[in-house]
């Protein structure tokens, strides 16, 4: 009996990442959101502990995990996966609750104002 061994050629894909300039948008995201989290100009003022603060660290935070994402060797990795989806839920959660709050703060701020005056 004659065995014939066989040899299966794989294909080798090489992941190269990402680009240059989506890793230089990256850092600029994150040069900018903290830019924006030391700046007095926010969504949500500054002048009101956590709400104030809300804002800056959530924009901050999705920035920083959109550079990970970028420079991450293996781009089809479980991790990149999690943190696409999760950046962008972090941004939508962060803007709705800022909004929602900073808007709560100004009703409860006009109707101090109007009762009292």
């Amino acid at each position: 009996m004659d065995k014939k061994k066989e040899f299966v050629e794989a294909e080798v894909v090489e992941n190269k990442g990402t680009s240059d300039f989506q890793k230089g948008l990256a850092v600029f995201f994150v040069i900018l959101s903290t830019i924006y989290a030391v700046s007095p100009i926010d969504l949500a003022t500054d002048a009101v502990p956590v709400v104030g603060w809300l804002d800056d660290i959530g924009f901050l935070a999705a920035a920083t995990m959109n550079a990970i994402q970028q420079f991450t060797k293996d781009q089809n990795s479980l991790m990149v996966k999690i943190l696409k989806y999760a950046k962008w839920l972090l941004v939508v959660a962060t803007v709705i609750a800022a909004l929602l709050l900073g808007g709560l703060l100004v009703a409860i701020i006009a109707l101090v104002t109007h009762t009292a005056g």
